[in-house]
């Protein structure tokens, strides 16, 4: 086995594992997909019911799914599809004065963002100077 194969096993072993924690009668199962955390639960726990679900990417995505087999608990549970796909928070757009002066919407950057990617080509700028050493003589 190549190195490159080992490491790529090992890279989908650490991130298709599975976590759990907690006690009866509710868990949170982690997982690498919503899927593997959702199988998981099914074989280990007798009748489980999500609660809800938490969703992080650092490194590798990992989906939490907080179960519980308690049935008072359960009767307060979101349907299943509705935890199926990832909550997206809607994003703000910079509200812009309807006149002849404004901008185009799709051409508005914060200035932040501007002084940001002014800053990056400057950098980028400076490192494809060579400088100039005189040769000794």
């Amino acid at each position: 086995m190549s190195l490159g194969q080992g490491i790529g096993e090992l890279w989908e072993a650490v991130r298709d594992r599975v976590e759990v924690s907690g006690e009866e009668p509710t868990w949170e199962v982690t997982a690498g997909s919503f899927d593997s955390a959702l199988t998981y639960a099914r074989e280990r726990f007798e009748q489980p019911v999500v609660l809800a679900r938490r969703d992080r990417a650092r490194w590798w995505p990992r989906i939490t799914l907080t179960i519980t087999t308690d049935p008072a608990l359960a009767a307060g549970a979101p349907p299943l599809e509705d935890l199926a796909q990832p909550f997206i928070p809607e994003q703000a757009v910079p509200q812009v004065a309807e006149d002849e002066t404004a901008p185009d919407r799709a051409n508005l950057l914060p200035s932040s963002l501007e002084a940001i990617f002014a800053h990056q080509e400057e950098l980028r700028v400076a490192r494809q100077r060579v400088p100039h050493h005189d040769t000794p003589a």
